[in-house]
């Protein structure tokens, strides 16, 4: 495969993969209206995907000419539990109470996370292109949960303070992550991550729902749950790895921008929400802070902190 179609594919994943992963919150809406619970749809997610993963991941071991470190692969389990499982079911929680829209926006508005934790732990300089980065970025969030706060009252304001601490928690990981997976490798850092998120969902579900005593599932939640599974984890979950290997954080981050605009398509389409221009000047001042963010160029070691993780996109 030549440079250009290695990069171009590297493109193509990241940018379905930021598109699939985007769509997670509006299936899991239209479970929720159709009777669903948090827990129900995040067993089932996991439940359906873990089997892809645990195949993905024995295959990778065994095309590795050396055994991995353990140390590399109980960081990777750590990681996948804190963001598959910790920022899942804050995430989750969060969209009961808030717009898909607003879900996505806040989301993905971790990157300026990332930046203030190299700030404030790393002593990381601010730029003039970081102030800009998140007065834009933040505005833009604050416009549309003022816009949702006037609208539907104090419940946005819970789901929203969750849905930001699932962001906060996905800063973290990003910033964890990029070495992991240098070790690693993509696919076997991607399937242990996520089987570990895996195999302590299904604890979680066991202990709080009882052993032996599951719900019964409707056709039409299951048919969420898989859908939840396929195609808004376990494939978006392995392209953008994939795209990050192919083009680096920094591109790969960059179409990520394409994701709260999908949502907001989707939402409209699907879940029926409005779109005002308080929806549009969101997406316009989020969309070019983050760019702003996203595309700077490292000038300290400690810089690339704020490109070292995945697109804009998938926390959760």
């Amino acid at each position: 495969m030549t440079d250009r179609a290695f990069r171009t594919t590297g493109l193509i994943y990241a940018m379905v993969g930021t598109i699939l992963f985007g769509a997670k919150g509006i299936v899991m809406k239209l479970a929720l209206d159709v009777g669903s619970t948090v827990e129900q749809m995040m067993t089932l997610r996991m439940g359906f995907s873990l089997p892809i993963f645990l195949i993905i991941g024995l295959l990778s071991l065994r095309k590795r000419p050396a055994k991995p470190e353990m140390k590399s692969m109980l960081l990777a389990a750590g990681l996948g539990i804190l963001s598959y499982h910790l920022c899942t079911w804050l995430d989750f929680q969060g969209l009961r109470f808030t717009s898909a829209q607003l879900e996505r926006l806040i989301l993905f508005s971790y990157p300026t996370i990332v930046a203030l934790l190299a700030w404030i732990f790393l002593g990381e300089k601010l730029t003039v292109r970081h102030a800009v980065s998140l007065g834009l970025s933040y505005a833009g969030i604050f416009l549309l949960f003022g816009r949702e706060l006037s609208q539907q009252g104090q419940d946005v304001l819970f789901g929203s303070m969750l849905v930001f601490i699932a962001a906060i928690l996905f800063a973290i990981y990003v910033t964890g992550s990029k070495p992991v997976i240098a070790k690693l490798g993509s696919p076997l850092f991607t399937s242990i991550a996520m089987s570990a998120a895996g195999v302590s969902i299904l604890i979680h579900s066991s202990i709080t729902v009882g052993m032996g005593d599951m719900p019964e599932f409707s056709p039409l939640i299951l048919t969420y749950g898989v859908i939840l599974a396929i195609f808004c984890t376990a494939l978006p979950s392995f392209m953008l790895s994939e795209a990050i290997s192919r083009l680096g954080p920094g591109p790969t981050s960059a179409i990520g921008n394409v994701g709260p605009v999908a949502t907001s398509v989707l939402a409209v389409i699907v879940l029926n929400e409005n779109f005002g221009w308080p929806h549009a000047g969101a997406l316009i001042l989020s969309s070019i802070g983050i760019g702003l963010l996203s595309t700077s160029k490292p000038k300290t070691a400690g810089t690339p902190l704020i490109e070292t993780g995945q697109s804009p996109k998938n926390a959760g």
